[in-house]
């Protein structure tokens, strides 16, 4: 389509993206290693599966004719593997290899067999060494000598972990512009005046640092120029323009009765997920919030559609899906048109700003904790991030009273196994007290009655649990609500597979365990898991643990939990949540095992 671009009630304009075409690729086989083999021979395997599925004696996997070609003595897999870990320098660059920011420009100077830098996903490689160990042969990689060649890796081998392969290559990253380049040249152009001084301000710069020889970056832009004898006036005319936020990424399917609407957001961002009903059967609004920005995205269908729809969030990778059913059967000539805005998240995540729910389900748990299913009293559908809790708000004598609790994953209340389809609300477990307000407040609750909870909230950051592979979760009581979704999530992965996940959980007595029949399932369900209870107050036919939390007990747990796997306390990253004087007492007992802070996550909301 053509024409003006649309504003919206500010002025502002919009993105519009409109009639891209439906990709529909083939899957990626899974390869299944070993539960016991170390981690360096496990990355090993992986990287020869990946290898190996790039091509085969009569083409590659994908269909494309090239051939794979025999490659000399020395150039196998494992060899290359052998050369990044020699000490080799295959970047050529040294100390400062990784940290440069590459343009275009700069990048397609390195064209040569014998100089090749290659562009992936916005990390920049250089793969001269690697010519004579790429399995389709040289030819095919000097193809992407000095560009940008995800389009071409895609094309020809999506599923190989390139990551991995070209680790000890990494330059650096591929940028727009480059961060060194003389800002006073770009803003004022090449020639400045002698002197900025005037009866009104002064930019004077210190004796020795001559103005017009200054070179700075857009990091340190703004702190130069926004002087403190500069008007503030000036200081908004001298301020450089904002940098744009990336959109996330969109793309959609359709069958003859559905069509699948996906946002590629961050890997790990953990966003949270909301989406309006539709209106007249075909507008529907999506909004992601993940790094602290909001994403608007206003979808218009081709054709009207029914509500509620299915979503399915992969948060490994930052897949969200949107599956509606189509109104009438058919394939549609386009989706219809997409519009995107963006605008800082810090008003829509206040924990002032209340959101009205109704109760639709309650179940029973053990004597005096419940499961709680509620739902938006708006019929919009929401995600909750994994690890952000929610306040619940409520009104006991005329006053308002309010408490942190952290939605649960809503299949607890039929059969707890990982899935990645998002319920159609909040499922929260609440344990009564008898001197506790909110919760004999939310556990009162018949069905329909209404109750407000805040915005989603917490500290959170999957993004630093990317790149380990074994956990241990240390729960007291309640405190084991923020672990059940860890738990599926974790178990879920399929990149960077967990390989163990360890849960000790403190209780008074037996009767106290919430979901010790769910939790027991899964642990039959699937060998990663394992779970010992640790009760203070046991009865005497009780013959598991005793007593309270210790290193002792850390420690017995570990080594169990390690042995033969290859894997260190190093390794080992640990979750812990329950009252203050346990997480306190948690993490002083994990100090004694020499696990520090960087391998510590507490939940303290």
């Amino acid at each position: 389509m053509s024409g003006s671009p649309k504003v919206d009630a500010k002025g502002e304009k919009v993105k519009p993206v409109m009639r891209l075409s439906a990709l529909v690729g083939p899957g990626n086989p899974k390869t299944q290693m070993p539960a016991l083999v170390p981690p360096v021979l496990r990355e090993v395997g992986k990287l020869a599966a990946g290898v190996a599925s790039v091509s085969t004696s009569s083409g590659s996997a994908t269909g494309n004719p090239r051939n794979k070609v025999a490659l000399q003595p020395g150039r196998s897999l494992i060899d290359w593997i052998r050369l990044g870990t020699s000490g080799k320098d295959l970047t050529g660059l040294g100390s400062i290899a990784g940290t440069l920011s590459i343009t275009k420009q700069e990048l397609a100077k390195h064209n040569q067999k014998n100089d090749a830098w290659t562009a992936i996903r916005g990390r920049v490689y250089n793969i001269t060494e690697y010519f004579s160990f790429h399995p389709g042969g040289e030819e095919e990689l000097m193809k992407g000598a000095g560009v940008d060649a995800t389009a071409l890796f895609d094309q020809i081998h999506p599923w190989v972990n390139y990551e991995q392969i070209l680790q000890k290559c990494l330059v650096g990253r591929l940028v727009a512009i480059n961060p060194n380049i003389d800002t006073e040249a770009l803003f004022f152009g090449e020639k400045r005046p002698s002197s900025l001084k005037s009866s009104n301000s002064s930019l004077e710069e210190p004796a020795g640092k001559p103005f017009g020889k200054t070179k700075l970056n857009f990091q340190n832009f703004l702190t130069f120029f926004i002087h403190p004898g500069v008007s503030a006036e000036k200081q908004q005319l001298l301020k450089p323009p904002s940098m744009p936020t990336a959109l996330p990424r969109f793309d959609w399917i359709q069958k003859l009765d559905f069509i699948t609407i996906i946002f590629y957001t961050k890997a790990f961002s953990n966003p949270l997920v909301e989406i309006n009903p539709p209106f007249n059967d075909q507008t529907v609004l999506i909004c992601l919030i993940y790094d602290g920005i909001v994403f608007k995205n206003e979808l218009v269908f081709h054709e009207k559609i029914r509500w509620p729809c299915d979503v399915n969030v992969t948060i490994e990778t930052g897949k969200v899906e949107f599956v509606f059913k189509k109104t009438s059967s058919g394939i549609w000539e386009n989706y219809g048109v997409l519009t995107q805005r963006s605008k800082s998240a810090n008003a829509a995540l206040s924990a002032q700003v209340k959101t009205g729910y109704v109760l639709k389900r309650k179940m029973s748990v053990n004597h005096n904790t419940w499961l709680l299913q509620f739902e938006r009293q708006d019929r919009k559908k929401t995600l909750i991030p994994i690890g952000k809790h929610v306040r619940v708000f409520g009104t006991v004598n005329g006053e308002e009273i309010s408490r942190s609790y952290t939605p649960v994953p809503d299949n607890l209340l039929d059969k707890f196994v990982p899935s990645s389809t998002v319920g159609e609300g909040v499922c929260l477990m609440v344990k009564r007290y008898p001197e506790g307000r909110i919760s004999r407040f939310i556990t009162d609750q018949k069905s329909e009655d209404k109750v407000q909870f805040s915005k989603p909230l917490g500290a959170m950051d999957l993004k630093t649990i990317e790149r380990r592979e074994t956990f241990l979760l240390l729960a007291a009581g309640t405190g084991i609500t923020p672990m059940l979704g860890l738990i599926m999530f974790l178990l879920e992965r399929r990149i960077k597979k967990c390989q163990f996940l360890r849960l000790l959980f403190f209780n008074k007595t037996e009767a106290d365990i919430p979901l010790k029949r769910q939790l027991e399932e899964l642990e039959e369900l699937d060998k990663r898991f394992k779970m010992d209870n640790v009760l203070s107050q046991a009865a005497e036919s009780w013959r598991g643990h005793r007593g309270h939390i210790n290193a002792s007990l850390v420690q017995n747990s570990l080594q169990e939990h390690l042995k033969d796997t290859g894997y260190t306390i190093k390794d080992i990253f640990c979750f812990i949540c329950g009252p203050p004087v346990f997480n306190q007492l948690a993490v002083e007992e994990l100090d004694k095992l020499s696990i520090g802070e960087s391998q510590i996550f507490v939940f303290d909301g």
